[in-house]
């Protein structure tokens, strides 16, 4: 297979949502309903279909006529006939030159699908990207003196993070089909603050980020254990707000620099404190799950990373 193959197949992957089998919410649960049948084609059937395809031109291949081409000359010369003047060769000659790389086109058809569909998709979002001339756009004309027109009329786009509300994983993703305890984890939010709205910006240091919900009495309050379809899920709390100078720790607070300490915590300092909080707490009702928590992420790639799978579902959650 060709790297432009493995290329196609690697974002289609990623289109479908199969990179991700642990998440188990929204689309994602319903794409993982269907993932058997999607990896069966990308991995099994796309490709004997693309080769199917151009058995067409199967008998203008350049590279068999070229096997040919070397066989007729190693036998003219094997019968001391000078194979510029061979027939069978010229004629062999001719057909290369006008030949269909198989190899070639094959590639610049993966090559072409992957365009097609990049332009589509890109980092979650569905888009129409310029793919050929930059700033080239029609413009609807009646016969005015004066139009105003701009690339992205009429066209009206609100982005809303599909993780905010609702985020859900199964730290043992093959268990729930075999009858065991997948583990599943849920963020919540408990409690947001109101954005600013139209085309005013948040002031300074006044952007929302998750903020682990406070501990409470019991000092794990953030952390709770439901029952859902008969299974136990951990749920964790969040708030989404401004950060401020209370949402340091101690720890976390001592290992920031001078300039940093004298703001509030940034969102990559507030997952570091929602980890340790989580993952240090002791009890009894949620007992195996920092355990499982703490163990190295896995990343989309297969390669395992240096921080844990918490921090790796808070870094995908909070960004």
């Amino acid at each position: 297979m060709s790297d432009k193959f493995n290329d196609l197949v690697r974002l289609l992957r990623e289109l479908f949502q199969l990179d991700q089998p642990d998440l188990d919410f929204g689309l994602y649960r319903i794409m993982h309903a269907k993932s058997g049948e999607v990896t069966q084609f990308l991995e099994k059937d796309l490709l004997p279909q693309v080769k199917k395809a151009f058995e067409q031109y199967q008998p203008a291949d350049k590279v068999a006529i070229k096997k040919r081409l070397d066989q007729a000359v190693a036998a003219a010369e094997s019968l001391g006939v000078d194979p510029d003047t061979n027939e069978k060769v010229l004629q062999l000659r001719a057909e290369l030159a006008e030949g269909a790389d198989l190899e070639a086109m094959e590639s610049d058809v993966y090559d072409h699908l992957y365009s097609f569909f990049r332009r589509y998709y890109s980092e979650g979002d569905f888009l129409a990207k310029r793919v050929y001339k930059p700033g080239v756009y029609a413009v609807p004309y009646e016969g005015e003196e004066v139009v105003l027109h701009w690339a992205n009329k009429d066209q009206y786009y609100i982005k809303t993070s599909e993780y905010l509300r609702d985020y859900a994983f199964r730290l043992k993703p093959d268990a729930g089909d075999a009858g065991g305890d997948p583990m599943r984890v849920h963020f919540r939010l408990v409690a947001a603050a109101e954005g600013e709205h139209g085309n005013n910006k948040a002031a300074e240091g006044k952007d929302r980020v998750f903020v682990l919900a406070p501990p409470g009495e019991s000092g794990h309050d953030f952390l709770s254990v439901e029952t859902v379809d008969g299974r136990e899920e951990l749920v964790i709390g969040f708030e989404y707000r401004p950060a401020t100078m209370d949402d340091w720790t101690d720890e976390a607070k001592a290992q920031a620099t001078a300039a940093a300490k004298k703001k509030p915590p940034k969102q990559k300092d507030l997952i570091d404190i929602a980890v340790k909080a989580v993952l240090a707490t002791t009890s009894d009702a949620i007992d195996g799950w920092p355990t499982e928590l703490a163990k190295p992420h896995t990343k989309v790639n297969g390669e395992t990373a240096e921080y844990s799978r918490l921090q790796g579902h808070l870094n995908r959650y909070c960004a």
